[in-house]
């Protein structure tokens, strides 16, 4: 009986350690993954991890004639303080990293100096796109109101297709320090 029960323990033991994953720890099996067609968007409206904020971050990537395009749209106040038809900006830029190997490799937050409105869109290469408020609601002075804190997406285009491109994307995600 102890016989079976220690080979019954060290086969459990031995099936657990051969169920652990040997693959790639990059992998970017969790990421969103779409296909992107020229002239088609990936659209955001969410508050990011800032659900204290006034308002929703909006804002949108388009593929446009080879390129990525970030731009910022407009949404309504989440709070009752504020009118509902008031309408609060979002401002979005966005940023190429260069060629990397998969979404995982894209971890930094990028220089001011690297953002714009448009970027050329290029297979294997990865993006950042920085999206604030920029309806300057902290100009109210009131501690109930604070326009959302910056947040960042990565984009990695895995694959160029006949009219656009295979992507993976992340909103939001937290660059290294």
């Amino acid at each position: 009986m102890k016989k079976m029960r220690f080979l019954a323990i060290a086969m459990a033991t031995i099936l657990t350690f051969g169920m652990v994953s040997c693959g790639d720890p990059d992998e970017d099996l969790t990421y969103d993954g779409i296909e992107l067609s020229n002239g088609q968007f990936i659209e955001i409206e969410d508050f990011g991890n800032d659900a204290t904020a006034a308002y929703k971050l909006h804002f949108k990537v388009t593929l446009s004639d080879g390129k990525l395009v970030a731009e910022g749209l407009t949404s309504k106040p989440a709070i009752t303080v504020l009118p509902e038809t008031m309408d609060l900006a979002t401002s979005a830029k966005i940023a190429d990293c260069g060629k990397v190997n998969g979404l995982a490799k894209i971890d930094e937050a990028p220089a001011d100096a690297d953002l714009a409105g448009d970027q050329e869109a290029t297979e294997k290469h990865g993006y950042v796109v920085v999206v604030k408020g920029a309806a300057n609601i902290d100009s109210y002075q009131n501690p109930q109101l604070h326009d959302p804190a910056t947040h960042y997406m990565r984009i990695w285009l895995e694959e160029k297709t006949d009219n656009g491109f295979k992507l993976r994307y992340e909103f939001p995600f937290t660059p290294a320090e």
